[in-house]
């Protein structure tokens, strides 16, 4: 008995772990400073499509990914794409390095708190990098690959 009850707790924990905010879902309002200390909210994101990237500057997952997002930002912007990039960066100094030396055209906001923050809550952030296509403020897209969101951007743009 105690085997099974065991298994059932692992299952739920992992099943909440994976747990992430569903399609159709309206998108949290992030309301987050910018490098220089100016509020960057995400309801004032004039944009078609925006892209939510969690990432920071020591996840190597997502620094090995900002060249794939800037080239989607450059294809897709004129049509209506935005990136806000949502740091989870703990180090003020090595994340603006980082957003200079990889010369990242888009909006970057930085939640100090890393995963415990209120928006990795409220979007059920458990991990990086996390992304999330939404429109209209609404979620349309979560955690697919690069090349699926690209996907969806483009069908959604056209």
């Amino acid at each position: 008995m105690r085997i099974i009850f065991f298994a059932f707790l692992m299952c739920s924990i992992s099943l909440f772990s994976n747990a992430q905010l569903p399609v159709g879902s309206i998108a949290p309002e992030i309301k987050l400073p910018d490098s220089l200390g100016k509020w960057k909210p995400l309801s004032e994101v004039k944009a078609k499509i925006i892209l939510v990237d969690f990432w920071a500057a020591w996840c190597y997952p997502c620094i090995k990914s900002m060249p794939d997002i800037k080239r989607i930002y450059k294809t897709y912007h004129d049509k209506g794409l935005e990136v806000y990039a949502v740091s989870l960066d703990k180090d003020y100094r090595n994340w603006v390095a980082t957003c200079t030396r990889l010369e990242l055209p888009f909006i970057h906001v930085n939640d100090a708190y890393s995963l415990n923050g209120n928006v990795c809550k409220e979007y059920q952030v458990s991990s990086i990098p996390h992304k999330i296509l939404i429109k209209d403020g609404k979620i349309i897209a979560t955690e697919m690959s690069l090349a699926d969101l690209e996907k969806v951007i483009e069908k959604e743009l056209k």
